[in-house]
């Protein structure tokens, strides 16, 4: 008799919970729709958070590489480190660059003799250069950091250079790129000579 009864407990349990999970599918079939509606919406936020930044996944990782390089140079605390990479991509956004061909220019700058304190400013206006002069942004750094190195110029003294390149290759027959690469050249010699940058610039101009 208990043995029936419990026998009918059981199975008045089963349906219950068959019940629940029955009313529960339901549930859930009537809200897919919506569901799907919340993912679509995720996917594309995500995306917008995603795109916000230029980064892609891979960029991202790329990117993340770059930095590490960039901060064995800068010995960086991981703190000011996540803060300093956040203002790089911040500006890369801003100026609608690669931020890992960014990156990479910071590195170079670095090793070019660009002080930590100076870096990002210089970054900036190289950017700037090269979206300006319709070439990389390594390019642009390669040919500031060369004049700014020959004749001893302080940092401050970046955008006076940039500006009288840029000038040059819009006043002149040449593209900022070549100007960058004769500089290597050109610029140690002049300095060495007492010539002024002004008037190197002055001259190509006339070309």
């Amino acid at each position: 008799m208990a043995e029936a009864k419990l026998n009918v407990q059981i199975t008045a349990d089963v349906r219950q919970a068959q019940e629940k999970i029955k009313g529960l599918t339901g549930r859930i079939k009537a809200m897919a729709p919506a569901l799907r509606k919340v993912g679509m919406a995720m996917t594309i936020a995500g995306g917008a958070i995603v795109g916000a930044f230029g980064l892609s996944v891979k960029t991202a990782a790329d990117f993340e590489a770059a930095m590490r390089e960039v901060n064995t140079m800068m010995g960086l605390s991981q703190d000011r480190f996540a803060v300093f990479s956040k203002e790089v991509q911040s500006l890369a956004v801003t100026l609608g660059v690669d931020a890992v061909e960014a990156s990479k220019a910071l590195y170079q700058a670095i090793s070019a003799g660009v002080p930590k304190e100076n870096v990002l400013t210089f970054l900036e206006i190289a950017s700037k250069a090269a979206i300006g002069g319709v070439t990389e942004t390594k390019i642009a750094v390669d040919g500031l950091t060369t004049v700014i190195n020959a004749f001893k110029m302080p940092m401050s003294a970046t955008q006076r250079v940039a500006d009288l390149m840029f000038t040059t290759v819009k006043g002149g027959k040449t593209t900022f790129q070549e100007l960058s690469a004769s500089m290597n050249v050109v610029a140690p010699i002049a300095a060495s000579l007492g010539v002024k940058f002004e008037d190197i610039m002055a001259a190509t101009a006339t070309l």
